[in-house]
């Protein structure tokens, strides 16, 4: 199954007008999906958010371009705005990457054959259920505060089963598209999975090195792995049905060239 593509030869005006009222348009909306819930998590300092959301749609239907501006502008301008102000250089550059990453590797993988392309995916699912079993249990067992931007705090008490089941459950939705064994959606599922881990590793190693530096000295940056993976499941599952109910019903751009 492949996108209604126009060729943007044909008509450079319209295309650039097209593609700023892309870049500006899910701007918009990634800088809204992060703000509309931030979830402040203390040891990392850093907040659970609904961006992925929209960067990822951004990639899909925009390219690599829109993906990376909208991804890296959108995110770092929600940053600023919510008083994360340490984050915002090192959201710029990872969301931008995940967002370019996203587009590239949906094209990428629409060249592979199916019975790769669905292994492929079925793999990086395997890697996330175990990534989040293993940090939770090992270092999120216990008293966990969450910190609402209200000022609202809350402590849960955690234990290893529960991320068992949490592991459980953001997996289900990725291979419920994995085993349907339909082409398109094991594209995507696999790019978005694989463009996730960036920022997953992007953030990772962000926080470990403002923790070197002493911007951040007492944060914890493994900690928000798991919540990360969170936003990245929630992201594609919220996208890919998005999606394919955008390019049904209207001409996309392509991002197959």
């Amino acid at each position: 199954m492949t996108d209604k593509i126009y060729n943007p030869r044909r008509r450079t005006g319209v295309v650039k007008s097209s593609e700023v009222a892309l870049l500006v348009v899910f701007t918009a909306l990634v800088a809204a999906a992060t703000m509309v819930l931030s979830v402040y998590f203390p040891l990392t300092r850093g907040y659970f958010n609904l961006g992925e959301t929209m960067v990822y749609l951004a990639a899909l239907v925009g390219g690599p371009v829109v993906g990376a501006f909208a991804g890296g502008v959108g995110s770092a301008l929600a940053d600023i705005l919510l008083g994360y102000t340490a984050f915002a250089p090192g959201t710029l550059l990872i969301k931008a990457a995940e967002g370019a990453v996203a587009a590239l590797l949906y094209r990428r993988l629409r060249k592979v054959s199916v019975p790769n392309a669905l292994l492929l995916s079925a793999i990086v699912v395997g890697l996330y259920f175990g990534i989040i079993v293993s940090v939770g249990i090992f270092l999120m067992s216990g008293i966990v505060e969450i910190t609402f931007y209200t000022g609202e705090t809350f402590q849960l008490a955690v234990n290893p089963g529960t991320w068992v089941l949490l592991a459980l459950l953001g997996s289900a939705v990725p291979a419920y598209y994995v085993f349907r064994r339909k082409e398109y959606e094991a594209w995507l599922v696999g790019s978005l999975l694989l463009a996730g881990l960036v920022m997953v590793a992007g953030y990772f190693l962000y926080e470990t090195i403002a923790v070197l530096l002493g911007i951040l000295p007492d944060i914890l940056p493994l900690a928000e792995v798991p919540l990360n993976i969170g936003q990245v499941v929630i992201g594609s599952a919220v996208a890919i049905p998005i999606y394919k109910a955008v390019r049904a019903r209207i001409t996309l751009p392509s991002v197959s060239r």
